[in-house]
């Protein structure tokens, strides 16, 4: 028998899953990293598994704090997070980062946009001196574009 997350199961655990040469070297460092992100950036993207928000975006570990939620929605906890960061670990820049065919945003990347100014407008408002970026990731091209603020 084995514990799932969620109450006991007697599915066979998985098999183990092989370690990358240097991946585990790379976990041990990360204990040597500062608590505060190296570039003082916090990252707010969707919750998709098809995004990787520190390689998609060209970052390392340590560089930013990264929360994710469906559809990289500025909601309380987001908001409640990215205070603390800022009283706390020094980050005073946000980078939020929606993407094509989001499920949360019914696959409408119009939709998606509009909630990164809806987002932006709200983090400018509450986090004063913080600076917010807006990104769209494109799956079709692999790659994130800045998204102008509304005027």
């Amino acid at each position: 028998m084995s514990w799932a997350p969620f109450g006991r199961t007697t599915e066979p655990p998985p098999p183990e899953r092989a370690e990358p040469c240097g991946e585990r070297e790379t976990a041990r460092e990360a204990a040597y990293l500062p608590r505060e992100p190296a570039r003082r950036l916090a990252v707010l993207t969707c919750m998709d598994s098809r995004l990787d928000p520190l390689r998609d975006l060209g970052l390392a570990r340590g560089d930013a704090m990264v929360l994710r939620n469906a559809g990289a929605t500025v909601s309380d906890d987001v908001e409640r997070s990215l205070r603390f960061a800022q009283d706390n670990l020094g980050v005073n820049e946000a980078w939020i980062v929606a993407h094509s065919d989001c499920a949360a945003h019914g696959g409408v990347d119009s939709i998606a946009i509009a909630e990164l100014h809806r987002g932006m407008t709200r983090l400018l408002g509450v986090l004063p001196g913080f600076s917010v970026q807006l990104l769209f990731y494109d799956f079709a091209t692999g790659s994130a574009a800045p998204v102008e603020p509304r005027g």
